[in-house]
């Protein structure tokens, strides 16, 4: 064999190679072993609701792809009542990572590098209440507190990791017919089976899902002409026993006019439709969707932007979108020069929470950034570059610098440094978020069921 068709299989092989993410945090000792962070390739979640057991059970089936020998890593909350690697049986205990800035799973098996096949059953016992015949259930998340992502119901990856799943959906000893589903998916199927498929961009932050009997919900739906010429789908719903149908008039002419001046500032809404609940206090964002009261809707929907549209990789680049958004809720100020500091890009790197200092000190940064460019056409250049070229790809606060100083042609990285990543006894800011988003208990959730 010639050395030169040597040298083009290599080539070929190399170019064919599996790319491991671009944020997968380092692998770490857990006693003897080595915890590995690891890419989920897809996620098929069966979950069963069974109204005569009042319990619902998630078996979840998942093809990852480990880029080193080692432990994987994932996470849930609950604990599982079965572990499968590759047809083995394991355990799966919990663990601090190694700054204890959070908590994750690893199993027990080693698995070499390459793909693998992890099955795990849990009961789903957050969100989820029966009552005669129906059953309210829902996978809300908040990043205000750590573990309240898609683990907090279900085995899931972190948000460096882009999933392709599925949600399979079986109503057992329940009326069916009369179950309503909100999501931000794509759904196939009618009566007691429905089938879910999310995009393979989302992570573990992207679903939004609802179901509740329909006769315990007001809704609107409608259609927006989004400026590249598609019909987005919109509905609006909320409890009937929360503030009922008349306050959805008033979400739809608002939801009309943030959409015009989002468009405008920074191209076509990114996702196929918009799904919103009026509910709570505050609100959080999801991939075109939200949980939200009528003064956090605006706040919500750049989100779908900025945080699910461009996406942080992890809790030191995830207060930038809050920032972002922060920054438009003030109606975009421009400064000329900036004091203080705070330590929203330096925490441990596996943090999984948002630096709350995100809303006001965040929000002054970026207003000091579109004085300090004003004459390049200040931040929005920046950040329409963003979403022209970066739309779904987890990022780390160093790819953000990065762009930020190829767009304007100058470094921004001391700015960052100065003002972001404080001191090394800095800690970081646990205030109970904002007036958009708020910390809100479980029960406080599942009053919106």
């Amino acid at each position: 064999m010639s050395k030169f068709l040597v040298l083009a299989l290599v080539a070929s092989a190399t170019a064919f190679a599996a790319k491991a993410p671009a944020n997968l945090p380092k692998s770490f000792s857990n006693g003897s072993a080595k915890a590995v962070f690891v890419d989920f390739k897809t996620a098929n979640y069966n979950v069963v609701y069974d109204g005569a057991a009042k319990s619902a059970t998630v078996v979840a089936t998942i093809e990852f792809e480990s880029f080193e020998n080692g432990n994987p890593v994932f996470d849930l909350v609950s604990n599982p009542t079965s572990v499968v690697l590759d047809n083995e049986e394991v355990s799966a205990p919990s663990v601090k990572t190694p700054s204890n800035e959070t908590t994750v799973r690893v199993v027990s098996k080693e698995v070499a590098k390459g793909n693998h096949t992890l099955v795990v059953t849990a009961p789903i016992t957050a969100l989820v209440s029966f009552s005669g015949s129906s059953v309210k259930s829902a996978f809300w998340t908040s990043d205000l507190d750590e573990r309240n992502f898609l683990e907090r119901y279900m085995p899931s990856s972190f948000e460096y990791d882009t999933v392709k799943m599925k949600l399979k959906i079986e109503f057992k000893n329940i009326n069916s017919a009369s179950q309503k589903i909100y999501t931000n998916g794509v759904v196939k199927g009618s009566g007691d089976k429905i089938e879910i498929t999310y995009p393979e961009y989302y992570n573990c932050s992207s679903i939004f899902f609802h179901t509740t009997p329909a006769d315990a919900v007001n809704e609107i739906s409608f259609t927006y002409k989004s400026k590249d010429g598609r019909d987005l789908p919109v509905v609006i719903y909320v409890a009937k026993s929360a503030w009922g149908s008349t306050n959805l008039t008033r979400f739809k002419t608002k939801t009309i006019a943030t959409l015009d001046e989002l468009e405008a500032d920074y191209g076509p809404f990114p996702h196929p439709s918009v799904t919103i609940l009026n509910a709570g206090s505050g609100g959080m964002e999801y991939q075109g969707a939200t949980m939200t009261d009528y003064g956090a809707l605006d706040h919500e929907l750049i989100h779908s932007y900025f945080a699910r549209g461009v996406m942080p990789a992890n809790g030191n680049s995830g207060w930038m979108d809050e920032a972002i958004a922060s920054w438009r809720d003030n109606r975009y100020p421009s400064y000329t020069s900036m004091n203080g500091s705070s330590r929203m890009s330096s925490h441990a790197y596996c943090t999984r929470t948002t630096d709350t200092d995100a809303y006001t000190f965040g929000a002054r940064f970026m207003a000091y950034l579109d004085g300090k460019f004003a004459a390049q056409g200040g931040l929005k250049k920046y950040l329409r570059h963003m979403v022209e070229q970066k739309l779904f790809q987890p990022l780390s606060i160093d790819e953000y610098i990065n762009e930020m100083s190829d767009v304007y042609g100058v470094s921004v990285k001391e700015d960052f440094k100065r003002f972001t990543y404080g001191n090394s006894a800095a800690k970081m800011s646990v205030k109970a978020g904002s007036k958009v988003h708020r910390k809100m208990s479980l029960k406080e959730l599942q009053n919106y069921l």
